[in-house]
Order: structure tokens, then sequence, then C-alpha cells
């Protein structure tokens, strides 16, 4: 699908195909999951190069700021968490007077901006540039959410490991491990990629907009340093799972160890009048069965004191 969105006089709608040579008037092209000759009927109407067009119509490209003659090609990652924690790859081409977009499933930062009108009318009017850097600057903003749900996905895990530790937690523990992995090595790159855009060493962008692509390169920092702390608190969640087990196998052993020592002298006491002697001391006394369980009895008390004292349970 695509959109274009165009500034004259205010902003207007138009298709795609009605255009057959680059336009004069500020233009934004929004596509979602552009199809073969859709790109090929861009890339001649912008004369874009052709590895240009097969990093976006192939997805899962490396981010990326490359410059050519006539636009400035951006590969960046959004992230997306209907469900799942998702990264979606979003293409810009910023030109003289255009601005192309592309993802492979609708957006609602890039929705949401396409019906205000107001605030495009604004963006219009300073550049294309400046409806890049509203793009960009929602796409990161879009990851402090993402992580604050990690964070309390780490805080309830944490909680049950304390309470009771299972296998299931630990299946938890590693897909959030995943996941974080995932993100950290996209906001890493995307962190170095802004960086490069807020110096300005590009033709296309203007340095009216370095202040603000400054700003997201902060928003950009502070992601990363998220991240960084929400594998250490996940690095710790692991450790805390590994301790808890450790010490709920260390109760069983003990609590085998306490049945296994009071079993001892039942054993040793049955074993020794157990034995075939025709002259047994007490074996032909009447009542010497009941007595040898009295004894077994009285040693399982007392041990059972000896170990409830060393505070073993």
């Amino acid at each position: 699908m695509i959109d274009v969105l165009y500034w004259d006089k205010g902003v207007k709608k138009a298709k795609f195909s009605e255009f057959k040579r680059p336009p004069r008037k500020p233009l934004w092209i929004d596509i979602t999951d552009i199809k073969d000759d859709e790109a090929e009927a861009l890339k001649k109407l912008f004369n874009l190069h052709p590895l240009t067009v097969e990093d976006i119509v192939v997805s899962n490209s490396r981010i990326k700021v490359e410059e050519f003659n006539n636009y400035l090609y951006c590969v960046f990652y959004g992230v997306d968490v209907s469900k799942n924690i998702e990264m979606i790859e979003l293409d810009f081409i910023i030109g003289k007077n255009f601005i192309i977009s592309h993802h492979k499933k609708e957006m609602g930062l890039f929705t949401e901006l396409k019906n205000d009108k107001i605030r495009l009318e604004r963006l219009f009017t300073k550049g294309p540039e400046f409806i890049f850097h509203r793009l960009l600057d929602r796409t990161i903003e879009n990851f402090f959410p993402v992580l604050e749900k990690l964070d309390d996905q780490i805080e309830r895990i944490e909680e049950e490991v304390i309470k009771y530790p299972t296998s299931y937690q630990l299946t938890k523990i590693l897909k959030l491990k995943r996941s974080l992995v995932v993100v950290k090595r996209i906001g890493y790159q995307q962190r170095e990629k802004i960086s490069f855009l807020a110096k300005g060493a590009y033709k296309y962008i203007s340095r009216k907009v370095l202040p603000y692509l400054r700003d997201i390169y902060d928003n950009a920092i502070r992601v990363s340093d998220s991240l960084d702390n929400h594998r250490e608190a996940v690095g710790e969640t692991f450790d805390a799972y590994m301790s808890a087990v450790n010490n709920s196998m260390n109760e069983v052993m003990k609590l085998l160890s306490v049945i296994a020592t009071i079993a001892l002298p039942m054993t040793v006491i049955s074993g020794i009048y157990g034995m075939n002697f025709r002259n047994l001391p007490g074996s032909a006394f009447y009542y010497g069965f009941w007595v040898v369980l009295l004894v077994m009895f009285v040693f399982v008390l007392i041990m059972l004191y000896f170990f409830r004292k060393r505070g073993w349970f």
C-alpha cells in the first residue's frame, strides 16, 4: 500500500500512479510492504540505486546511513509489542524536496502522523528532513514502553523465583534474555548511526534539524543504558533462580539426611537382634520385642531433638 501526501498550500493526498516525473512540491511517500512492481516504479521515478531498491524489498537489512548523489538512504528498526517483542525494519529515503518511508507492516506512529494534518503542515514547510526527524524520534521513544514492560516482567519473575522456583520460570528468563540480546544489538547500532546524522555531514540533512537529531541521539543513549541495566537485572534473576534451586535441593538433601540418620540406629539395633545366635542377650525375655521398639523410639526422639536444636528443620 502506498500513501502519497504533498504540500500545496496545505496537505493534500495523491495517487502514486499520477506521478510521471519527480514532483517539485514537498512530498512524502509512505509505503507498507512494498511489491516488486512498486519498487521498480519508485526506482525509475526517483532514480534510485539498484542496491537501495534491493535493500528496501529484502527485509532484515543492517542498520545503515548511506549517501548517494541525489538522496540519503537510512535503515533503522522500530519495535512492536502487540504480542511478543518484534523488530520492524524502517527504510527512509530523503531527497531535496521529498521523503520516502517504508515498513513491512502497518505502524501506528506513521498512521498517526499522516492523520495529523496540522503537525504535518508545519513539518512540510520546514523540509522533508523534519518529517524524517519526527518519525525517527517517535521510533526511538517507542523503545521506552518496551523497556518498562521488560522491567515489569523481570520484577515479576524475581518475585516468583523467590517464592518457588520452577523450570517454567527458567524458560521465561531465557526467553527474556534472548529478547534483550536482540533489542540491545539494535539499540547500540542505532545509537551509532544516529550520532553520524547528528554531526551534520550529509547533504540532505540541513543544519536546522541538527539540534533535534542530537536530542534523538540523547534518547538513543538512554535506551542503550537502560538495556545494559536490564541485561544485568536478567543476569541477577538467573543467578537468583540458580541459588533458589540449589537451596531447594539442599533442603531436600537435608531432609533425606535426617531420615537416613534417624533410620541408622534402628537398622543397627534390628540388625543385632536379627542375628541367628542361640545365646543372644534378651532373646528369651518375654517383653524383649517391645523393649527394642521402645529403645528405637527413644533414639528417634533424641535425634529429632538434636536436629531441631541444630536448626536443621
